[in-house]
């Protein structure tokens, strides 16, 4: 069985991490492990993740932090930040922050992305609110906001939970829409399965040319011709 991982790190003892399973015929599964079960939702340790990218075939992680550096970005902000920022609209572009103001996430994320290397396929860094965003239809791109801030509505959420079913083939439970770090990761583990699965559906941030770490930076984008558009002009 092949695994499709993502995480959302945070600071202190805040960290998510969800497998997907691709079933035969069946679509995606949430698989029982890491910070999901049937009851409740966890957050969990580097090393439980460690240990269970150890011990199954992990063939994608997605990792919600910065994992790559340059000598040449003084101010924290990379080209793919950028690029990321100017795609948003306005009130959104802060959702984007600099590796500077997001203080040890960074290195916790380069050490883990370090840790799990020799055990996993292709280490992605990706922005899962900034995927959530535009993979929503326009009319309801305000969720991406709003499961932050405020929580949603019991009619958010069952919508939600029929546009995953319907677009992704995944039928999620109602308590992965009840914390927004938990959505993050699951947001998360689905890049690393469109990245292995349906690439042409992401987008391809830029990179500075003396890049160190791990990459490429990728969110959600469906829409392709725009995608290859965006890919070629941000170069």
């Amino acid at each position: 069985m092949f695994y499709y991982l993502g995480v959302d790190l945070g600071g202190g003892s805040n960290t998510w991490a969800v497998a997907l399973k691709k079933l035969p015929k069946r679509g995606l599964l949430l698989e029982n492990v890491l910070s999901f079960n049937e009851t409740e939702l966890k957050n969990v340790t580097s090393e439980e993740i460690f240990a269970f990218v150890k011990n199954n075939r992990v063939l994608a992680l997605s990792i919600d932090a910065p994992l790559s550096f340059s000598l040449k970005v003084e101010k924290g902000f990379r080209l793919a930040d950028l690029a990321l920022r100017n795609l948003l609209p306005g009130p959104y572009r802060k959702w984007v922050l600099s590796y500077h103001t997001l203080m040890g996430i960074p290195l916790r994320g380069l050490l883990l992305a370090q840790k799990l290397s020799p055990y996993c396929g292709t280490i992605l860094e990706t922005h899962p609110r900034a995927s959530f965003y535009f993979l929503l239809p326009e009319e309801k791109r305000y969720l991406a906001s709003k499961y932050k801030k405020e929580g949603l509505f019991p009619e958010e959420t069952d919508f939600l939970i029929n546009y995953f079913e319907k677009h992704f083939f995944i039928k999620l439970p109602k308590m992965v829409f009840d914390k927004a770090d938990f959505l993050d990761a699951f947001i998360c583990s689905l890049t690393s399965y469109i990245y292995v699965k349906a690439p042409e559906k992401l987008l391809f941030l830029p990179q500075e040319e003396d890049l160190t770490g791990f990459g490429p930076f990728v969110i959600y984008f469906k829409k392709r011709k725009v995608a290859l558009k965006l890919e070629k002009n941000l170069r």
